[in-house]
């Protein structure tokens, strides 16, 4: 699917099963590349952890499941994007028929009555039948669960659901800004009208990340992502025993020394590594992502042996560890990957993965 994906022509109509099936083969890394290599090392001994206000470790509720899945399986998280007016987020969801049958045979989302408050006009498309309340029952996902929309750098925004939009004809199955109204989904309100047009927000509610939430900042002016400093890249380059091509420093924490960075090292035969680090006084935690060199589509599709941009959405600390959450974006699209600290390693979250087709 991936080598598939690779060779589309950027200006190809895409059906909507397909884009959904072609934004599953993105990466996150793990999800990706099996041989990727993930590892971390504290480089002092570890200082205690500060005290948390009211987070609290997160007992796994079933059998076999880890802290931090017992966290995600209790959270309300999900992922949309903004209109080009800033004024509403898009969660993009299609409802297919459980048979796996052809496209034709696909059922329609259902039609999802505006909420009573909603200022938007009832559609003709509308079931004017359907039980507000049955959202969950209907999709397996609450919208009223949502009331907060983080941005990059930590930036929240209220929100509140607002009505079911369907799917029309003109759909090109580009999730933009531009083919917003469109798309089939759940759309949410932001009555300031402050979100930034075409960017990714992650949706929760007014209690999940709040008091873990670590204040972030640019490291650098205008979206200028300067490199990290030439002690920080010394002590990389002995860990990983590997020279480095460049860095950035995509972030700063507010309070004390910490910093998430993106480093490219240098290419050895056709072997090539790019890392999302993140270091503090007494940790450095790598999330690597190796592939084989490609000169058209190294990592991303059409972004040849770059590995594309992040942006930070936030940086949380809970007695599990760190979580971090950023933006990938290359030419085919954008990747949201959430990122946990285990056993002196940042791991992907495969669960939470989100993509955008917006080539």
């Amino acid at each position: 699917m991936l080598t598939y994906f690779r060779k589309m022509k950027s200006k190809s109509i895409l059906p909507a099963a397909f884009v959904i099936a072609a934004l599953l083969a993105l990466p996150g890394c793990d999800i990706l590349n099996d041989s990727i290599l993930q590892e971390g090392v504290f480089i002092e001994e570890e200082e205690p952890e500060p005290e948390l206000h009211a987070v609290q470790q997160a007992e796994p509720e079933e059998p076999g499941l880890s802290a931090w899945e017992a966290r995600f399986a209790a959270w309300p998280i999900a992922f949309g994007f903004a209109n080009e007016e800033g004024s509403k987020l898009i969660h993009v969801f299609y409802e297919y028929d459980d048979s796996g049958d052809s496209d034709e045979d696909a059922a329609e989302a259902p039609a999802i009555a505006p909420a009573e408050d909603s200022a938007e006009p009832a559609d003709e498309t509308y079931d004017e039948d359907y039980e507000p309340n049955n959202y969950f029952e209907e999709t397996g996902f609450d919208p009223d669960a949502f009331s907060l929309a983080v941005g990059s750098y930590g930036e929240t925004f209220p929100i509140s659901f607002a009505y079911w939009q369907n799917e029309t004809w003109q759909n090109n199955g580009r999730e933009t800004a531009y083919n917003f109204g469109n798309l089939p989904g759940f759309v949410f309100r932001q009555k300031d009208w402050k979100l930034t047009r075409n960017k990714t927000y992650l949706m929760t509610d007014m209690d999940t990340l709040i008091d873990s939430m670590l204040a972030i900042s640019p490291s650098g002016w205008r979206g200028n992502t300067p490199p990290m400093d030439d002690e920080t890249i010394a002590a990389i380059e002995r860990h990983k025993e590997r020279k480095v091509e460049w860095t950035k420093t995509l972030a700063l924490t507010k309070v004390g020394d910490g910093q998430i960075g993106q480093v490219l090292f240098e290419r050895l035969d056709d072997d090539m590594l790019f890392s999302i680090v993140y270091i503090d006084e007494s940790k450095m935690l790598f999330w690597d992502c190796l592939a084989e060199y490609d000169e058209t589509s190294t990592w991303r599709a059409d972004a040849g042996a770059e590995p594309g941009n992040f942006d930070p959405i936030l940086l949380s600390r809970f007695p599990e560890g760190l979580l971090m959450m950023l933006t990938w974006s290359a030419p085919e699209g954008e990747t949201t990957v959430v990122l946990y600290e285990e056993d002196g390693v940042l791991v992907q979250a495969e669960e939470l993965y989100f993509g955008r087709y917006t080539q």
